[in-house]
């Protein structure tokens, strides 16, 4: 059990560090074609993290609307599960919380990198 833990874990922060790197390979490009300068750079840095933040906060708030559609399923369909099944189960059933966690965790980084540009440049 603690392996698939490890393994979602590490899943998850190469997921936010992919999507960290591809929302700053679209920054580097818009601002290289318009020249920005380093405040321009930070500014877009600190608005594209909280546009994800804001996102994987919707995308929570949306599946809350649907638990009750969840609360309907029995846990006799566990029954005929293994752990390992029972454990992938429970992760795409609670995609949405993964996905909060994955906008905070790119939102952040985000945001930390626009902190960073100003201090540097």
């Amino acid at each position: 059990m603690k392996r698939l833990v490890i393994m979602a874990i590490i899943k998850m922060c190469g997921k936010a560090i992919l999507i960290t790197m591809m929302a700053g390979i679209v920054i580097g490009v818009i601002g290289y074609k318009n020249q920005w300068d380093s405040l321009a750079y930070s500014n877009a840095f600190f608005i594209a993290g909280g546009l994800i933040i804001v996102a994987g906060a919707f995308s929570r708030l949306v599946a809350g609307q649907e638990w009750g559609v969840f609360q309907s399923l029995y846990a006799e369909s566990f029954r005929d599960m293994s752990s390992g099944e029972r454990a992938e189960f429970i992760i795409s059933a609670s995609s949405s919380v993964s996905q909060l966690i994955l906008g905070l965790l790119s939102g952040i980084m985000l945001i930390l990198i626009s902190a960073f540009v100003t201090k540097m440049f």
